[in-house]
């Protein structure tokens, strides 16, 4: 594959809020065992009660860790659910990465690029449901595309993968400059499902948008899905 154009960087801009860090990273075995379970405490509590539950006192008796424990790892509970939310991205980058190597060989362009895009719905709209607020505000911290580049230690992953798609399925879709146009999806795939999470996260719920995403990556290339 011929080098590709320099994607995003990998980071908000400067001016994008970005999500509050752990205080420190646990180093032996118990500390591990502390922070995993202040972790799945704070998912617990958001899944089982929701985000006005949530609070460090909640955390602590919900974990059985102490608050001053708590705050030797984290500054407050933003911390707490950033932490969770990587996982969570990290699982579903994962699981991803694994599925899409076994099967976008397999099936058509037009289903391939629909479970990409369900897939990342289904994503936003779960973590909206989590904590909606805490979401909202860090959204671009959580873009997919930036995850799946750096979970697959190369900065150009997401576009390479759409890039490998199009040169799988040359044939139904003949492309002019896949280089260009993997780019262009990648790019614009990624910034419209962010902004519809910041400002219209209803639209995550209506098929409507799948389609227009789909007739967005399809025009693209000159064709229709």
């Amino acid at each position: 594959m011929p080098p590709l154009m320099s994607e995003p960087p990998a980071d908000p801009d400067p001016g994008t809020p970005l999500p509050p860090r752990p205080r420190k990273l646990p180093q032996q075995s118990r500390s591990r065992l502390l922070v995993a379970s202040v972790k799945e405490a704070c998912l617990k509590i958001l899944e089982q009660k929701g985000p006005r539950a949530l609070t460090a006192s909640e955390i602590a008796e919900v974990s059985g860790v102490s608050m001053g424990s708590i705050y030797q790892y984290f500054p407050n509970v933003d911390a707490i659910v950033a932490t969770v939310y990587e996982e969570l991205i990290e699982q579903e980058v994962r699981a991803a990465i694994e599925h899409l190597s076994a099967t976008h060989r397999q099936v058509t362009l037009r289903d391939a690029m629909t479970a990409l895009i369900e897939g990342t719905l289904a994503f936003h709209r779960r973590m909206l449901a989590l904590d909606q607020d805490f979401h909202q505000r860090f959204y671009q911290a959580f873009s997919l595309t930036k995850w799946f580049n750096r979970l697959a230690g190369d900065p150009q992953a997401a576009t390479r993968l759409v890039y490998d798609l199009l040169i799988a399925h040359r044939d139904e879709v003949p492309s002019r400059n896949p280089q260009m146009e993997a780019f262009v999806v990648t790019s614009a795939l990624n910034s419209v499902v962010l902004e519809a999470v910041k400002f219209h996260p209803e639209f995550l719920e209506s098929p409507d948008f799948t389609d227009c995403l789909l007739k967005l990556t399809f025009s693209v290339l000159g064709r229709q899905p």
